[in-house]
């Protein structure tokens, strides 16, 4: 007995899916019929208003019949969507942003996704016309614009494509800052420093757009006046620039057509230029800071680089007992003031040595010879020694 109730239940709800199935209308689209105007293409069934470029567009198509709203799929099975919209394999949804003007013709296919309670099998197309209109459309499409700088005069001029414009602005404006009406040019002398958020309007009457900016103003970007110290070859070097205004944090950058004396580097994170110079010479270096803003100050740096200091090797002219003797020693590089000193050895009684000026003088008071090294020492402490004969006769 339970087998068969079993299967009458069965047949039953075949017999009910069967009508189900009978009782599916045609596939197709909805009808939303339109003033037959055009004689080529005097078919198309859907009217709606036409799309603009760079404006979000919206259009619901809409299936009927078969195994509709559920289980059916569209898809674009010829012509050309307009570039920047597409269409929802689910439920037909036109939608996206226009890229491109001009008129666009295209075949949708609306097909069954056959279900127990829909047995269809079919698949129906139609001819679908979007016109996307140039319309009005503001260039500078960028949500942040240039920073400005208080007292320093500032431009930014607007266009618009679609037409002749005139030009409109609400929320704030940069104090000290206007835009005009005709010619969509903003401009001005920023007097206070802020972050500023406003709207540009483009209109014709017909048609406009309007887009959001943010613009922010700061004290100018400086950088603080830098003069080298004194450079030397194998000696270290340091020098820290400074900047102001502006949004920290700095970056700074060195101009390839005046790089730094080899042996140097910058740090671009603090401005620091450092190193052991390797090459003596003057090198006028332009450097750069760059602010989180994108702002930039530049500044001209001289940075001299002195040969190693060295002691000029020659012979010590000979000495007389009881007579008055003078030599010079002799250095060259380095960086003044220099100083000089006897590392090993003794000048002969009554000789004495300078220490600024290298000079040896006296009257040696007895005969003899005497090997003296000496050093002389910069104010970068670069040194050099070398040793000297000295016969006193």
């Amino acid at each position: 007995m339970k087998v068969v109730r079993l299967l009458l239940l069965v047949v039953l709800f075949s017999a009910l899916a069967g009508v189900a199935a009978k009782t599916a209308g045609a596939l197709g689209f909805e009808d939303e019929p339109c003033p037959l105007t055009d004689p080529v293409n005097h078919q198309l069934k859907v009217c709606h208003p036409d799309a603009e470029v760079g404006k979000p567009y919206s259009l619901q198509i809409k299936g009927k019949g078969g195994c509709t709203p559920d289980f059916v799929r569209y898809d674009v099975v010829s012509g050309t969507l307009p570039p920047g919209l597409s269409v929802s394999a689910g439920d037909a949804l036109v939608s996206g942003i226009p890229t491109q003007a001009g008129v666009f013709t295209f075949f949708l296919q609306v097909s069954d996704l056959r279900q127990s309670w829909c047995v269809d099998d079919k698949q129906s197309q139609w001819e679908f016309q979007i016109t996307v209109d140039p319309g009005m459309q503001i260039v500078q499409r960028q949500p942040s614009l240039t920073p400005g700088q208080v007292g320093t005069s500032y431009t930014q001029q607007f266009t618009a494509t679609g037409g002749n414009a005139t030009w409109s602005s609400s929320g704030t404006l940069p104090t000290g800052l206007t835009l005009n009406g005709s010619t969509g040019l903003l401009s001005g002398t920023p007097t206070a420093t802020g972050d500023f958020s406003f709207k540009v309007t483009a209109s014709d009457g017909s048609r406009s757009d309007t887009q959001s900016y943010g613009m922010s103003v700061v004290d100018p970007l400086k950088i603080a006046a830098a003069t080298a110290p004194a450079a030397e070859v194998q000696q270290p070097f340091t020098l820290t620039l400074a900047a102001t205004g502006g949004k920290p944090g700095y970056q700074w950058s060195v101009a390839t057509d005046s790089p730094l004396p080899a042996g140097l580097t910058l740090d671009a994170a603090k401005g620091t230029i450092a190193g052991t110079p390797t090459i003596p010479g003057t090198s006028v270096v332009k450097l750069t800071a760059t602010d989180t803003l994108g702002l930039t100050s530049t500044v001209d740096v001289k940075i001299a680089v002195a040969p190693k200091v060295t002691i000029v090797s020659r012979p010590l002219p000979s000495a007389k007992v009881g007579r008055v003797y003078r030599a010079r020693l002799l250095a060259v590089g380095g960086v003044a003031p220099k100083r000089w000193t006897i590392v090993r050895g003794s000048l002969p009684r009554g000789v004495r040595l300078n220490a600024a000026t290298g000079a040896l003088s006296g009257k040696p008071l007895r005969k003899g010879t005497s090997r003296v090294t000496f050093q002389v020492t910069d104010s970068l402490s670069g040194a050099s020694k070398t040793t000297f004969v000295l016969r006193v006769r």
